[in-house]
């Protein structure tokens, strides 16, 4: 073990069975920093990415526009005093162009930060969001030994889609997770690709009140702030996944199952899976297939991790460990599952089910209909009641209308991709037995 990070590795079964091809293994690795590390406090970067095309300027109720929303957001954040001298925020805007209206600038510092965000009254224009990320980029691949965080507030589609597409995975390699808010007429297909491909995370903000999993555009300031406790609170950045199989096995899938979902891409190892949190876990599932095997005791994979600490500027390892299972014949030994292992499966599952039901709900209602269902069976039993309402709303219109509007479209697939349960035990606690 290491003295910076617990870490568990569970598969789904302890015993396999023998003589059969194509099987899948599904393991959780269950992350949480030591008590000592916990009590750090890291050093922060955001970078505010904000769309300031002619769109943010249209009312979203109560008299207010939402460029005015945003600022205000972005004022009582900094007046909040949550934030202190190991700060930084940056802001960008984009449109038909992008600008850096203030660099990386030590939270402290209220008046400039403060004149800064009211200068974004002063730009429109059309909606080209990989200018603002590039810009984003820059100002943040050379900070070391931070949590870096890029928060994008987007309410439009952009016009260099290929653009975006191609930056996140420069993101991803420099560990800078991206939380895009989404409001009005935006592509969620690209911002789910952003915070999957960075290991961020998305909202759906809606004006007026919000449904389920939805968030409202009044509760925007709220939301932000939270947003950036987070940050604060992720004592161990930089993870890095290596896994080495042995021949005939191949790793297909590495998706963060809890706090928040993300499905990482299987770019080229070491596989970067964002940070961990102190005082809560990071539980991450493996999809492995394999060829057959004879009844037999047989490694099949070694798993390690890099990782950064930076309230106390110190890289750490967790080293390699040897993944064993037992292949026995017959089924009777292979009938057992680790619940726990499965129910954190199904919670990464049901963004799949919504995704297909929701492709499919024009031509084919019925069948959309019970996709739907079966993942509203999942979140009822795993007990994520927002997500239950989000997908009680969706089944309703789709009975009436035989059809999925955008909002709810955005509502259940952008919800299914938000905050996960906690299940099972806690890994420190299961240290300390």
């Amino acid at each position: 073990m290491s003295n910076e990070l617990n870490v568990s590795i569970a598969p789904h079964r302890e015993f396999m069975p023998a003589d059969t091809d194509n099987q899948k293994l599904f393991l959780m690795l269950k992350l949480k920093p030591t008590k000592s590390i916990a009590a750090t406090r890291p050093p922060t970067s955001f970078v505010f990415v904000i769309d300031t095309s002619g769109s943010m300027y249209e009312e979203v109720g109560g008299g207010k526009i939402k460029i005015d929303i945003v600022i205000e957001s972005l004022l009582t954040l900094i007046r909040s005093g949550r934030l202190g001298e190991k700060d930084h925020i940056a802001i960008v805007q984009f449109d038909d162009k992008a600008s850096q209206i203030i660099g990386l600038t030590s939270a402290t510092k209220i008046s400039e930060l403060e004149n800064a965000i009211a200068k974004l009254r002063k730009f429109s224009g059309g909606t080209c969001m990989g200018l603002g990320l590039d810009t984003a980029l820059q100002s943040l691949s050379n900070q070391d030994m931070t949590v870096k965080r890029i928060l994008l507030f987007t309410d439009g589609q952009t016009f260099d889609e290929d653009q975006c597409r191609a930056i996140a995975p420069k993101m991803s390699t420099n560990n800078i997770p991206i939380t895009a808010l989404g409001v009005g007429d935006f592509n969620e297909d690209l911002l789910t690709y952003l915070s999957d491909t960075t290991g961020g995370s998305l909202l759906y903000i809606v004006p007026g009140q919000a449904q389920g999993t939805q968030v409202s555009i009044t509760d925007l300031p709220k939301k932000i702030i939270e947003e950036y406790s987070q940050a604060q609170q992720e004592v161990i950045t930089n993870l890095a996944l290596r896994v080495k199989t042995v021949q005939g096995v191949e790793l297909n899938r590495i998706v963060r199952a809890y706090p928040t979902q993300s499905e990482f891409p299987l770019t080229q190892p070491p596989y970067p899976i964002g940070n961990a949190a102190a005082n809560d876990q990071t539980i991450l599932i493996l999809e492995l297939t394999m060829t057959s095997r004879p009844a037999s005791r047989v490694r099949l994979a070694q798993i390690g991790l890099t990782y950064d600490i930076p309230g106390q500027n110190f890289r750490g390892e967790f080293p390699p460990q040897n993944l064993v299972v037992q292949f026995v014949t017959g089924e009777a030994g292979a009938v057992q599952v680790n619940q726990e292992v499965m129910d954190y499966l199904q919670q990464c599952n049901i963004s799949n089910l919504v995704g297909q039901a929701t492709k499919i709900a024009d031509r084919d209602p019925q069948k959309a209909g019970e996709l739907l269902e079966t993942a509203r069976r999942m979140t009822l039993r795993l007990g994520n009641d927002e997500m239950t309402a989000s997908l009680n709303n969706a089944q309703e219109e789709l009975r009436k209308t035989r059809k999925i509007s955008d909002t709810t479209r955005k509502t259940v697939k952008i919800g299914a991709k938000g905050k996960t349960v906690k299940i099972g035990t806690d890994i420190n606690d299961e240290f300390l037995e």
